[in-house]
């Protein structure tokens, strides 16, 4: 076995880990929404499905003289938008605000992914205007949920507020890093080699999947009893159209 796919199965363990934690917390949820476990254990559980294709040398082909791990993609594109839909909860935790601004986060996310697939997928020339597009993406994605979606959590006291900020650091950090891993690795300039290329992508959605599940859920475990009143009887009297 070759120390990629080693590190591979590395990662899809730490995954099966993480959704049985998930799980389990979700037995004693102490106020928070049993949605909120249910949203980060599949977004655990896809990702590390779509890592064991790669740790079965599956998911991934040759382009342009470079190989692209499209897995990764697959397992993006489906769980970047479920980890900004629990920031969304965050920010929403005690009301039922209507509008487009879930549908505008989760499509721009998913045109970032998508384009970082392009990207790879296209010679020198074209890959920079994806990779430019991708990040462009990304920009109106912080933007949306630094703007509106903050000003939606200030709204309802300082404790949602402080959740949602804390919460939304966490992942803006985490998600500034993934494009500059690909401009500094071997899809980009190439300054880091394939394996450490790989080992950063590998350490960088532990990190941003169960490092921040786990942050976003204890932040909302110690929230007052109260809040989390709130939240259920949101969550009961109608559902939201956002």
């Amino acid at each position: 076995m070759s120390l990629e796919s080693l590190l591979h199965w590395l990662y899809v363990a730490v995954m099966a880990g993480s959704a049985l934690t998930f799980l389990l917390m979700s037995r004693n949820p102490k106020g928070v929404p049993q949605y909120k476990y249910l949203i980060h254990t599949f977004v655990v559980v896809w990702s590390g499905l779509a890592y064991a294709a790669l740790a079965m040398n599956q998911g991934k082909l040759d382009a342009f003289g470079q190989t692209v791990y499209y897995a990764r993609y697959i397992d993006w594109a489906v769980t970047t938008p479920l980890l900004l839909l629990s920031l969304v909860l965050t920010g929403k935790y005690t009301v039922d605000v209507k509008g487009p601004l879930t549908a505008a986060l989760m499509g721009t996310q998913v045109i970032m992914i998508l384009t970082g697939l392009l990207a790879e997928l296209s010679p020198a020339g074209p890959r920079w205007f994806w990779y430019i597009a991708g990040c462009v993406a990304l920009l109106i994605v912080l933007r949306l949920f630094w703007g509106p979606l903050y000003n939606i959590a200030q709204q309802q006291g300082q404790a949602i507020a402080n959740v949602y900020r804390d919460s939304a650091v966490f992942l803006t950090v985490q998600w500034l890093l993934y494009p500059t891993v690909w401009l500094l690795g071997t899809p980009g300039v190439g300054l880091f080699g394939p394996l450490t290329t790989t080992a950063l992508l590998i350490l960088l959605p532990i990190v941003s999947k169960s490092g921040f599940a786990f942050y976003n859920l204890s932040k909302l475990r110690s929230l007052p009893p109260h809040l989390h009143n709130e939240a259920q009887a949101t969550l009961t009297a109608q559902p939201a159209h956002n």
